[in-house]
């Protein structure tokens, strides 16, 4: 019970570490203090927003960019493509110009890095000057405050609108963005209908944004997501202990199949039924934990989108498995129908039906796991091209992760072959952990099968260790089932053969009768009879079938 319990304590404090790690990076962006405020000059807090827009989307003669404020589109804008040389800027510059312009609202830049702005605010602290080069940002009325933003549409009399912020502590109006013609036909009002419209949708956007960036904001915000970490943390705690109560009763009611004949079908229903909570407790333990990183990225601002994506990663990925696992259970049947019509053909002569159906059984098999293979890549690439990051990674980074892995391919050459070949060996179940094998003249038990090598524990308790990829003769003595062959001697001196077989059949009757033994056998042993004849007499073989490993009773 202890045991388990740190177990399951030790799982849940590397859950809360990958957590903390994953919040620990935004956790440093605090806002930075803007000429009125203290302390040190902190991190930027839309650092992870600092990235470049999208690719403009084409619709016709339009070219369409979106502009976002926390990482959440506010509006989109637009410009002709026909136009497009004369001069006027592209949709997705005009955007990246406007986020920019918004963005100096709710989250100033800074001129300075972070050893920049420390060596300013020490210098001033020493020599008592305020020289706010790297926190004034562009000047003052950009550092977040209680007051409102106020905007104010200003036309030059030419039908032109242009969207200026109303600061406080500024002398002149912000101009933040121009109403295009192409953004009034795109939505289908006049310049100045849409003028309004976004002058009301970018004033309750950036108070917002400006709200939720200031420093009390963000403390509760941190404080919520740590009380709601810790309570998932908690309940991953009690489904890990939940589940390693399962495992263990799973051990024991398997111990306890095992040294039964005879079982009640309820014990079955009961094994199988605690065997599937353990893994419906395994994957919720794995929900929470996405749960607990998006939550986590919720909490920095701007993170909201992505952090959507990570919680439901787990729901896309349920669907992508049954999707692939659909497709390849129609393979599956699509491929036993085509491999029992190629058996089944009359034209075969019946010399080759036996040899015809072997290979049938062979191919179905072969071409089954294949597609299990397939399926698995599949849904892999497919769960893993969907992570937030990875597909949107660049083709020179896609690029240099190929050619670094041909480099590495290259190096590791020996060790690709022997996982391969361990790949294999379990995928194609050639040998487990506990059968007697015997490969190139060593035999003995197998005590671990890796991915690169197997060991073997001989009869003098030597272990043997061979890499995958050397493995050419395998024999498997106790896959499944194993067999004995019991050689009788009968003396020349013997006038009647018969006389002897028919007693050696009386013994194989009593044998297979006895309680002693006839649980070990999984068929009636087989009088092959006589198999050479010797200088000391004539031999007698007797082939019996047990089960594995029950030859070496026999």
């Amino acid at each position: 019970m202890l045991r388990c319990f740190r177990r399951s304590f030790r799982a849940a404090l590397l859950a809360l570490l990958a957590v903390v790690l994953s919040m620990a990076i935004p956790s440093l962006a605090a806002p930075s203090s803007g000429p009125s405020g203290f302390g040190v000059p902190g991190f930027n807090v839309d650092l992870l927003n600092r990235t470049q827009p999208e690719r403009g989307l084409s619709v016709g003669k339009y070219e369409l960019a979106k502009v976002n404020i926390l990482g959440v589109p506010a509006i989109s804008v637009s410009s002709s493509v026909l136009n497009s040389d004369g001069g006027s800027p592209a949709a997705r510059q005009r955007a990246a110009v406007i986020e920019g312009n918004l963005r100096l609202l709710y989250d100033p830049s800074q001129l300075c890095s972070q050893g920049e702005r420390l060596s300013e605010w020490l210098l001033d602290s020493v020599l008592g000057g305020e020289t706010n080069v790297c926190t004034a940002g562009l000047g003052p009325g950009m550092a977040l405050s209680d007051r409102p933003v106020r905007l104010e549409i200003v036309s030059d009399g030419k039908g032109n609108q242009t969207l200026e912020a109303l600061l406080a502590d500024r002398q002149r109006a912000f101009p933040l963005l121009s109403v295009t013609e192409a953004d009034a036909e795109i939505n289908g009002v006049t310049t100045e209908q849409l003028a309004k419209r976004w002058r009301t949708i970018l004033e309750s956007r950036i108070n917002h944004a400006r709200s939720t960036l200031r420093p009390q904001q963000l403390a509760l915000r941190w404080r919520i997501t740590l009380v709601v970490e810790l309570l998932l943390l908690g309940l991953i705690a009690v489904s890990l202990l939940a589940w390693s109560r399962l495992r263990r009763k799973v051990s024991r009611l398997q111990r306890q199949r095992f040294k039964e004949e005879h079982r009640p079908r309820s014990f079955e229903v009961r094994l199988h039924l605690t065997h599937t909570i353990t893994r419906v407790l395994m994957v919720w333990v794995l929900f929470l934990l996405v749960m607990m990183v998006g939550l986590g990225v919720m909490a920095v601002p701007g993170q909201i989108p992505l952090a959507l994506e990570l919680l439901l990663q787990p729901s896309f990925a349920l669907i992508k498995v049954g999707v692939v696992t659909m497709v390849g259970l129609l393979g599956r049947a699509l491929s036993t129908f085509l491999l029992h019509q190629w058996a089944d053909n009359v034209d075969v002569m019946a010399q080759e039906r036996a040899r015809r159906d072997q290979r049938y059984r062979s191919l179905l098999r072969v071409i089954h796991r294949l597609i299990d293979v397939s399926c698995l890549l599949v849904v892999g690439l497919w769960v893993l091209l969907d992570v937030p990051g990875v597909r949107t990674a660049s083709i020179s980074i896609l690029l240099a992760g190929g050619a670094l892995l041909g480099a590495l391919a290259f190096v590791f050459q020996g060790l690709l072959r022997d996982f391969v070949a361990g790949m294999l060996v379990l995928i194609e179940d050639r040998y487990a952990i506990g059968d007697w094998i015997e490969i190139d003249g060593v035999e003995g038990e197998v005590v671990d099968v890796g991915l690169f090598s197997t060991q073997i524990r001989c009869l003098d308790q030597r272990v043997d260790t061979l890499d995958n990829s050397t493995i050419r003769q395998l024999r498997n003595h106790t896959k499944l089932r194993s067999g004995s062959l019991v050689t009788f001697v009968v003396s020349h001196r013997q006038s009647s053969i018969d006389q002897a077989i028919a007693l050696i059949r009386e013994e194989i009757d009593r044998f297979v009768n006895d309680s002693d033994w006839n649980h070990r056998l999984l068929g009636e042993p087989v009088l092959r009879g006589v198999r050479r004849i010797t200088p000391l007499g004539t031999h007698l073989e007797v082939l019996l079938i047990t089960k594995s490993g029950g030859q070496w009773v026999s």
